[in-house]
């Protein structure tokens, strides 16, 4: 009886054995997968922020501006090129009929995580005083992820200019500020329909977030861009980069 017993609970014992193997070996199995889709998630999102080889070929340099008629050709929303010297910002900017269809899409229109650089829809082309161009915060500077690399004293004072290829003609962009913004605090996301006459008081918030800034000067009739993007810590902030809008 004592035997008969003896053998029962060996195989109870083996029986939980196995079964805790199975279940270590699933839980292992269950991590290695979420960990390889995690791996292939964020190639698949660098991929996405890379531009093509077409596009890539087509980017200004120091002797040679943009053809946008050409890059229209790819894709007609496509309404500028922008650049900060010396950084990966250098790209496309397209604008569509809101601010939702290129958080997905890139330059040429198509599905990508990444997402596209993009004009405020509520701007009338660079014509107003005010324009804001978004872009998402990406990893290893892509996209606008360079701006969070303003906050830092150093790059900023190395950084202060860049340009702005418009159909209208060639912006030299003299950066003055670096901000995280509250957006809860702040309406310069705001101006509905209205990006003219409001200079001062932008510029005047703006650099109440400022985290860096330089002596530059704005006069009334000078037209200004914000550069903005999503702050690593909080969704209620955004980085942002101020910088004037001076017609070569």
């Amino acid at each position: 009886m004592a035997n008969s017993k003896n053998k029962m609970s060996e195989k109870i014992r083996r029986s939980i054995e196995r079964t805790v193997d199975l279940l270590s070996t699933t839980v292992f199995l269950l991590i290695f997968l979420i960990g390889f889709y995690a791996l292939l998630d964020i190639h698949a999102v660098n991929i996405s922020a890379k531009m093509d080889d077409e596009i890539a070929s087509m980017a200004p340099d120091a002797e040679t501006d943009v053809d946008l008629a050409e890059l229209k050709k790819i894709n007609p929303e496509i309404v500028a090129w922008v650049k900060i010297n010396d950084t990966n910002i250098d790209y496309p900017v397209v604008q569509s009929k809101n601010n939702t269809k290129y958080l997905t899409r890139n330059y040429r229109g198509e599905y990508a995580t990444a997402g596209g650089i993009f004009l405020d829809y509520r701007n009338n082309g660079f014509k107003d005083d005010f324009s804001i161009i978004y872009g998402h915060r990406m990893d290893g500077q892509r996209m606008f992820g360079g701006i969070s690399l303003f906050e830092q004293k150093d790059y900023f004072d190395q950084h202060k200019t860049g340009k702005l290829y418009t159909e209208d003609g060639v912006y030299d962009l003299e950066i003055s500020d670096f901000s995280v913004v509250d957006i809860d605090r702040s309406g310069i996301y705001n101006h509905e329909g209205n990006r003219n006459g409001h200079n001062a008081d932008i510029i005047k918030e703006i650099r109440s977030f400022a985290k860096q800034s330089r002596d530059l000067n704005y006069a009334a009739d000078d037209k200004i861009i914000v550069l903005s993007t999503c702050d690593k810590d909080s969704k209620h902030y955004r980085n942002v980069l101020l910088a004037k809008m001076v017609k070569k």
